[in-house]
């Protein structure tokens, strides 16, 4: 399990949890309803009350991972099924990911197939927003005892040092990690 929990905050937290639990073929803790924990290798999703709908991009999302590019289409096609829509963030119409939101509205992206996540589980990656990513980063590092790659002023990342789990990766970004997904030590 990562050493971080990804905090949504939830018009409906027990409908989120299910349908992310669903998704993802992850486990939803019974006794919170709230709470859904990998199965194998990824990271603990909580769910709590928010008081209001979500407006504008959220600061911090989810990069799915695909093992080939059949595989991206069916993950994107499982999602839809389940409710996800496609979304616009202001990316390009040429990258290689595609754009979607959860049933509450937070965007997700599902990643075309990269071998840096071939051990990740179905969460390739967290990824952050945020004014400087090498601070923010560093301090991660020093939270979580991942290692650090990716070091630019652009993208910092991290990886777990047993090279199983999700990614943290951290863009520049004037907006910073705001919105209703928060990053927290495990």
């Amino acid at each position: 399990m990562a050493p971080v929990v990804v905090e949504f905050s939830a018009q409906e937290p027990r409908r989120l949890a299910q349908w992310w639990a669903d998704v993802l073929g992850w486990e939803l803790d019974a006794e919170s309803g709230t709470t859904v924990r990998p199965v194998g290798p990824g990271v603990e999703l909580r769910f709590v009350p928010g008081a209001a709908a979500k407006t504008g991009k959220n600061g911090v999302h989810l990069d799915l991972r695909s093992g080939s590019h059949d595989d991206q289409n069916k993950v994107v096609e499982r999602l839809f099924n389940a409710g996800a829509r496609f979304a616009d963030i202001d990316q390009r119409d040429d990258v290689p990911w595609v754009v979607m939101a959860d049933v509450e509205g937070n965007e997700l992206c599902v990643l075309e197939p990269r071998k840096v996540y071939e051990r990740t589980g179905p969460v390739a990656a967290v990824v952050v927003d945020t004014p400087d990513p090498r601070a923010l980063a560093r301090s991660w590092a020093g939270t979580t005892g991942m290692d650090l790659t990716g070091d630019s002023p652009e993208f910092c990342a991290l990886h777990p040092t047993s090279g199983e789990g999700p990614h943290l990766e951290f863009l520049a970004s004037a907006s910073g990690p705001g919105g209703r997904l928060r990053l927290l030590p495990a």
